[in-house]
């Protein structure tokens, strides 16, 4: 009977241990998922255009992947529009677009990045018209 009593309460603590970790594990999940807190147009760095400046950013890269998609992210740092915003606020607002996060990184915050003309004359146009849109009151 003693023998009994001691694996009972010996099972008592196993499971209170086991239910610790379970709620621990679940913090952490929860905590490695959280949604970022602010938005994309959070980082537009003109207020009054961030309405326009974000639908020009889809209007481009809702048609595009990965590199072809962060000429644009990289266009809009670059005309001083957009305060470069970490690659899960990006990602959120473009999903699938933007590759990984180690791409994102890369090109988005690397001046030389990218190589190729076509991608290099995308970036000044893009660049440009940013600019102008910011400009316009």
């Amino acid at each position: 009977m003693i023998l009994l009593s001691r694996i009972l309460e010996k099972l008592d603590r196993m499971e209170k241990r086991l239910d610790a970790l379970e709620s621990t594990t679940a913090q952490k999940r929860t905590t490695l998922t959280k949604a970022p807190t602010k938005t994309f147009a959070d980082y537009i760095r003109v207020p009054e255009k961030a309405d326009e400046i974000l639908a020009q950013m889809h209007r481009w890269i809702d048609k595009t992947y990965r590199v072809k998609a962060l000429v644009y992210i990289k266009a809009a740092v670059e005309a001083k529009v957009l305060t470069r915003p970490p690659f899960v606020v990006a990602d959120a607002e473009f999903p699938g677009h933007l590759g990984g996060q180690s791409l994102y990184y890369v090109y988005a915050g690397e001046p030389m990045s990218f190589a190729h003309e076509e991608d290099l004359e995308k970036l000044k146009e893009a660049v440009v018209l940013l600019e102008s849109i910011a400009e316009h009151n």
